[in-house]
């Protein structure tokens, strides 16, 4: 079978990092482009990093072309500033990252949203995640993956201590029943169960929500 590139955008976050030594070791990829604002400090022979302003995604004379695209990016609306802030790196990175890359030829979009997700939402956060998985399913291209994990476990490189408060109460918490589905989800378990659906051969838009994933 014919080795595949993929371009993943927010190599660097908690699933990014995963996913990308993942998208490295598989064999269906012969190149793994990582579009960065700083070095990763990774030495592969299949990776190539792309220095790319974000902000300036739209104006991109070349984007590089890829079969599948990965989208990892993501941040807090404190980490972020403002809700602005957070708009332009949750919504309008991706969104311009799925436009560029779907005209440059990509085939496949893998999205990593959040559960609870809705455009409907009273919520900031979830209105936001939601707006664009309804945006994004629009797009035209042959198969759109979107991944909705639950709060995420795992070794962050940034300081989120409310999260970290969350993780600490969630492990004395027995998620039974109903509340099984939101279960705390390791972030190399997200990360592989990505790998694992692009195995397949689907077409049209398809939603993996936690507990999925846990199984998975």
């Amino acid at each position: 079978m014919e080795s595949k590139t993929a371009i993943i955008a927010g190599a660097s976050g908690l699933i990014g990092q995963s996913l990308t030594q993942m998208l490295l070791n598989s064999k269906d990829y012969g190149q793994v482009i990582a579009l960065v604002r700083k070095p990763l400090g990774i030495q592969h022979d299949k990776l190539k990093e792309l220095t790319v302003n974000f902000d300036q995604l739209a104006d991109m004379d070349e984007f590089p072309e890829a079969d599948d695209i990965y989208c990892t990016l993501g941040t807090t609306i404190k980490n972020a500033g403002s809700q602005d802030a957070f708009y332009k790196v949750d919504f309008t990175y991706p969104m311009e990252l799925a436009k560029r890359a779907l005209k440059a030829g990509a085939k496949r979009f893998f999205l990593v949203s959040a559960m609870g997700s809705n455009m409907n939402s009273r919520n900031f956060y979830s209105r936001v995640k939601g707006e664009l998985e309804d945006k994004i399913s629009f797009l035209d291209y042959r198969t759109i993956y979107i991944f909705k994990p639950s709060l995420l476990r795992g070794n962050r490189k940034e300081n989120r201590p409310g999260e970290k408060m969350a993780q600490l109460f969630t492990r004395i918490v027995p998620f039974i029943g109903p509340w099984k589905k939101y279960r705390p989800i390791h972030a190399d378990k997200v990360a592989d169960a990505m790998m694992k659906v692009a195995k397949q051969e689907d077409k049209g838009c398809y939603f993996y929500q936690s507990e999925i994933m846990q199984k998975m």
